[in-house]
This record gives structure tokens, sequence and C-alpha cells, in this order.
């Protein structure tokens, strides 16, 4: 129910005094309530009016019509300018008044009751008994859709003052300060922009703003919108901001969403709109005017909507707007954030949360700091969830961002082809963008088996910088089970990792590396690589055999291998680098050698043969056998390495040395000219003692009585002679032999410059 007041100048009020007083009102207004009411009853004529008005005067003056708040009450008042009171004095009104509880205005905006049939332009007579009213009735003079043709006719300057004063009246209202001040000596225009505003505001925001179509004073009067004349005088610092309706409006401050939106909304007749951001704004009637016109701009696909505002709309949602708002929000949730998709999916009703719960997926795919939602529960929903993954792994730069995007799409349930993960994977490893041990670790278990073989690929076809970066051990351990035979220079580094960390030997490492390389030959074939997989190989085994093997690992690698010694040159040079680290003497080195020369064809085999040849020398009956084997030896020279060739020669040579001088001389005898004068030199550079000595000077001498010279050995003997403490020494031993003596003498003899020539046999 609502109450009425009439308020008034009399000569003898119902409690029988005069002045103005309250003279009439409905039974039962609670105790004090007038009391609250008069504040609101004033009114004084504009400045211009007449002292003394006549009747038609009286009735052009402007009506006041007010509405304000006492609490949950809501506060209707209507002063109209009476002239003479009973005592003849001008400045007599008629304040009518109608106090509403807070049922009795809902889904009204106070303004329309400008010029409704409940109000009196006469005073009730003292005492009267108003009655209440059930249901107060508005007028009809300020509906929608007579305001929106009203500002079409004004053209597209009301528009403009329409943002403007949107703008005003919102900023007074959301930080509860300011007013808009409204001047227009038509008094129906100020009413049907404040009818204009009021329907441009939710319904709960507008039941709260208090206005006065028409003050004489309005520094004073406590309304957010307050209405007066032109020649009412203003002081230049009152709170409020001044507009002369009846000049052009300027541009006034830049605009907000609210005011851009709703003004829009009134230039294209589009009431709905209105009605949805009254709707946004909330039963409790809470004012957040930018971020209802935000949500609307963005329902409708205003691309200008802001992350800002996004995000004051996100604070905003609650679960109880209404059922438009999701379907509207959920078919535009392509242009959501994640802070705004999340606080949908958290508020919106089941059956439309899932959009908003894949909106936020595809945003996490993006960027992977963001958390995922749940797994998403529709199918259609995970095949859609499945292209962005799909552009997602794409996408990706590095292979922590690949593991990222796949372990948000397994977490939001998103089918991810294996042809997807794998060909990114492989494209990534390529190139070295990434940690392939970290990937591994955080991808989701069900991916890794497909990412660690696309990887594979993709380092098997990467630089070797690049490859021996991405096979850390880690990675390395995980591979030594796998089928490795299309990317064995992958697998060269996994055998490398498994001696580093000795999970094998150097015999079982080169066997792998050996067989690798006759299974990889056709698939390195096919990927047009063959030349690079066998340096690699070659690279590996010189890496694994850097040291030298001694004659039990070499023995034990020759018999695990075999022929397949010959397959790489750093292989087939092991037995020659053994041979001469421990000696062609040693009896273990001379098994080898017969190991070698059985097992492994081609320069292995020659290089095994020298030692043989060696070792055979020793056991040689005649000196033809041995100047035989030495000569198959001078035949090596070119096929085997010069080092281990001149060892085998100083091998024989010891060999020889601990024969007669007699066999050392025949064996001399018996040699080509080269071959002498390597075994000569190989005596010379030998260990020398005395007895050596000796038997150097007699081969020397029996090689002159024969006319047979080498020339090293025979200068070296003659150099000797000088020493005639040797001489005499050579000379005793060889006096039991008169043809050995008398050669002796006759070197010496030459050598001391007495002539002597024989003439050869």
């Amino acid at each position: 129910m609502a109450w009425q007041l009439h308020y008034t100048s009399a000569e003898a009020g119902p409690a029988g005094r005069a002045g103005f007083q309250f003279v009439a009102e409905s039974p039962g207004l609670p105790h004090g309530l007038a009391a609250r009411v008069a504040p609101y009853l004033a009114y004084k004529p504009p400045p211009a009016a007449p002292l003394a008005p006549t009747p038609a005067q009286v009735a052009g003056l402007p009506v006041a019509l007010a509405y304000g708040r006492l609490g949950e009450l809501g506060v209707l008042t209507r002063s109209v300018y009476l002239g003479q009171d009973y005592s003849g004095r001008y400045g007599n009104f008629l304040g009518h008044a109608v106090v509403a509880g807070p049922d009795e205005l809902t889904g009204l905006r106070p303004v329309e009751f400008w010029q409704a049939s409940l109000w009196s332009d006469a005073p009730a007579p003292p005492g009267t008994a108003l009655p209440e009213l059930a249901d107060p009735l508005p007028g009809d003079r300020l509906d929608p859709e007579s305001l929106a043709g009203w500002l079409a006719s004004e053209g597209d300057a009301a528009y403009v003052r329409l943002g403007t004063l949107l703008e005003i009246v919102g900023k007074a209202l959301s930080q509860g300060h300011g007013r808009l001040l409204l001047v227009c000596a038509d008094v129906e225009e100020i009413v049907r922009w404040i009818g204009v505003i009021s329907y441009s505001l939710p319904w709960p925001v507008a039941a709260r703003l208090p206005f006065v179509t028409y003050c004489a004073d309005p520094s004073t009067a406590p309304y957010v919108i307050v209405g007066t004349t032109p020649d009412v005088w203003m002081p230049s610092d009152i709170d409020a901001t001044v507009v002369r309706l009846d000049e052009p409006p300027d541009a006034g401050p830049s605009l907000g969403r609210f005011a851009r939106t709703v003004a829009d909304c009134w230039r294209r007749l589009d009431l709905a709109g209105i009605d949805a951001v009254g709707e946004l704004g909330g039963p409790d009637g809470g004012f957040a005017p930018e971020t209802s016109a935000a949500l609307l701009a963005f329902c409708r696909g205003d691309p200008s909507v802001t992350a800002e505002e996004q995000s004051a709309i996100a604070r905003a949602l609650s679960a109880h707007l209404p059922e438009w708002l999701w379907q509207d929000l959920g078919r535009m949730s392509g242009g959501m954030g994640f802070e705004l998709a999340s606080a949908a999916r958290a508020a919106a009703p089941a059956g439309t949360a899932e959009r908003f719960a894949a909106r936020c997926a595809v945003l996490a795919l993006r960027d992977h700091t963001l958390a995922p939602p749940a797994p998403a529960l529709r199918a259609e929903t995970r095949e859609a969830l499945g292209r962005d993954a799909a552009r997602a792994l794409a996408a990706a730069r590095d292979l922590d961002e690949l593991g990222n995007a796949a372990r948000i799409a397994h977490a939001v349930g998103a089918p991810i082809a294996d042809a997807d993960l794998g060909s990114a994977a492989r494209a990534l490893a390529r190139e070295g963008r990434g940690d392939l041990v970290r990937l591994l670790e955080r991808i989701p278990v069900d991916f890794r088996e497909t990412v660690l073989a696309w990887a594979v690929l993709g380092i098997e076809e990467a630089a070797p910088g690049i490859r021996h970066e991405l096979l850390a051990d880690a990675v390395c351990e995980r591979l030594e089970s796998r089928d490795l035979s299309l990317a064995p220079r992958v697998a060269t580094v996994v055998v490398l990792s498994q001696l580093r960390r000795e999970r094998v030997s150097r015999i079982d490492a080169t066997v792998r590396l050996v067989r690798l390389g006759v299974e990889a030959e056709p698939a390195a074939a096919r990927l047009a690589a063959w030349e690079q997989v066998a340096a690699d190989r070659e690279a590996a085994l010189l890496t694994v055999w850097e040291s030298t093997p001694g004659t039990a690992e070499c023995s034990a690698l020759v018999g695990r291998l075999g022929a397949a010694m010959s397959v790489s040159p750093h292989l087939g040079d092991l037995p020659a680098r053994t041979f001469l680290a421990s000696g062609l003497d040693d009896p273990e080195v001379v098994r080898l050698a017969e190991l070698v020369h059985g097992a492994v064809p081609g320069y292995p085999a020659t290089d095994a043969e020298v030692v043989l040849l060696a070792a055979s020398v020793h056991e040689a009956a005649r000196p033809g056998d041995a100047a035989a084997l030495l000569q198959r030896l001078d035949g090596l020279a070119p096929e085997t390495r010069e080092d281990l060739f001149l060892e085998g020669v100083a091998a024989a040579a010891r060999a020889l040395a601990g024969r007669d001088p007699r066999f050392r001389t025949e064996v001399v005898k018996a040699l080509p000219d080269t071959g002498r004068a390597r075994l000569a030199r190989a005596w010379l550079d030998g260990r020398r003692d005395r007895e050596e000595q000796v038997a150097l000077l007699e081969i020397a001498v029996r090689l002159h009585l024969a006319a047979v010279t080498v020339p090293g050995l025979d200068s070296w003997a003659r150099s000797q002679l000088n020493s005639w403490s040797l001489f005499g020494s050579v000379e005793s031993h060889f006096k039991r032999d008169g043809e050995l003596a008398a050669g002796l003498r006759e070197m010496a003899a030459g050598r001391r410059g007495q002539p002597w020539k024989r003439e050869p046999r």
C-alpha cells in the first residue's frame, strides 16, 4: 500500500494552527513519517516569474516532480504553485506526496508518474482522510517507445547529448557523488531527458535515482538529477555538471562503455538491448553499468571489448544470470580470455559449462602457464579440442612447449594423433630445440613411446653436435633395448654411452658397432647417408680403442669378430698396434699373430705375417732358410705399416744375433742389396755389447773376404778398427782362423792408409 499526504499553507490545519503544514493524509500513516517527508516538499517560482501572476500564469509555471528514498520507502512528490494563500500572500504551493512501500513501485521508473492521474492540483480540505493507493498507476506520457521517437526526431545531436548525460549520471551513481543539473525553460524537455536516462538504467538502479524536474535552489537540492530554468542563478562552485538543454551539445567527457552502448541502442531503436543491460544489472540493484554494457557488447560480438572489461565481467558473473545470457555467452566463448572463460565455467548452468571449459582448454593449449580444466565429456567437444591440440603441437617452439601442449591436451581429454605429436617431435629434435630428457620426464606416459620413436628419427637426421647434446645418458638408457636399425647414428651414440657407463665391455661395444654397421647399411642407404653412418661408426671405434689393447683383449676381440675386423680401418689396425705395444718377441704376440693371420683377411693378415716371419727366423735351420724368410718379410714392406715392418726386421735381426757369425754372414750374402742393408742397419741399431761388436766385425771381415760390400756395415767396421784396443782383441780372437786374421789385417791396413786390393772372387 502507498500513503498520500497534502502539504500547503492553510489558515487552520488539522491541529488548528495556521501556515504551511500537512493538511491531509492517508489513515495508518506511520508515526513520524510525515516529518521525514517534509524536506522533499518545497517550491519557489522561477526568478523571472511575475510576483503577482494571474491564474493562467500560475498554470504555466513549472511543475516539480521529485523522487527520493527513505530507507526501503520510495517518496514521490509533486509540487505545483498555487499563488496566494488564505491571507492573500503569494508563495503558496501544493506538495502532494506518495510514500510507497518496497513492492508498490516494482518494475516502474519513478519518472513515469509524471502527469499520473493520482496527482491533485488543489489541496484537500484540512483533516481529509486521503485514500491509500493499492496499486499506484503511472502516467501514459513517458513510455520508451514515445521517448525513442522523440529522440529520433531531435536528430544526431540528441544521441550525442544522451551519451554525455549517461556518462555523468553513471559516474555520479557509481562514485557516490556528483550531480547533473539540466537547465531548460521547458520543464517537459527536462522530464523527457530524465525519462530517457531512467529507461537507460537497470530498473533497480532507476528505482534508487533521486531527481526533481524543477528546483529554484539547485545548490541545496538533495537529488542526483536536478532540473531548473535558465533564470536561476547558480554559483560557479556548485557540485554539479550543468547542461544547457537550449544549447547545442558539446563533446563532453569521453564516453565509457555504458554510455556508448545505451546511446547506440536508442539510436537503433534497440529497446531490447537497453532492457538487456538493465537485466544484467542484477536483482539486487547493484549498479555496474560499465560491466553490464561490456557484457552485452561481448554477447553481441563486439570486438572492441577489452581484456580489462572481460576481467570485470568475470568478477560480476553469477549463477542467477538469465538463461539467454548464458546461451549468448556460450556462442561468443571463442572470444573469451582465460579469466572470463574460467569464471563462466564456474558459474554457468551444467548444460552450458562445458563450452566454457572447452575455451579454457583451448587457451591452456596456447599458453602452458594456464591451468587446464577437467577432461571434456562430450565427443564433439573432444573432437574440436583435438583440432586445437594439433595446432598447439605444430606451433610448439621447442620440446618443452611440445611436452606442455601434449600434457594439457591429455588433461582436457583432447585426442592426439601419433602422427601430429611424432612429426612435431621429429622436427624439433632435428633442429635441437629443447631438452629431450626433460620432455620424457614431463610428458604423460601414454605419449612417451611415440615421442621417443619419432624424436630418434629427428636426432638421426640432426647435425652431430645436436645429436650428442640431445642423447644424454638418460635418453640413451631408454634406447638400449629399442630397435635402432633405422637410426644407426643414434645407435652409435647409445653404444658409446653404454661403454662410458660401464654397461658393456670394449669388446661388446665393438661387436655391437660392427653388427650395427652391417645391419644399418640398407637403411642408411635408403636415407642416402651411408657414408656419414660409416664415418660416425669409425669415429666411435676410434673412441672405444683409444688406448691400445693387450694381447689377451685383442685375441678375444679377434675371436668374437673374426673376418669382420676388416670392415673397419681402425679395427684392422688394432692387431698391429697390439703387436708393437707388446713387442714382437713376446710369445703371446706370436700366438695373436697366428690367430689374426688365420681369421682376418686383408692387411691385418699381412701385419700378422710380419710377426710370424720375424719369429720364424729364430727357427731357421740353414742360412738360406733364414734369408728366404727375410726376403718374404722384405716383400711385405709395401703392404704393411712401416713401423711394424721395421720392427719385424729388427725382431728378425735380434733372432739372428744369437746365431754363429758364419751363419749370419751366409744369410747376408743370400740377401739382395736392400735386404742386406736393412739387416745390417737393424744389427747396428740394436743392442751391441762387446761380444756383438766382435761378431759384427767378424761378419764384416767375412763379407770383405767374399768381396760382398754392405756399405753401412763395412764403414762401421772400418771405423771400429781405428781403436787399437778393439783391433788387438779381435786380432787375438781371429788368430786361430788364418783367413779371418788376414782379412782383418787387410781391412785394418786399408783403414790406416796402407793400400790393399783384393781381386774379387
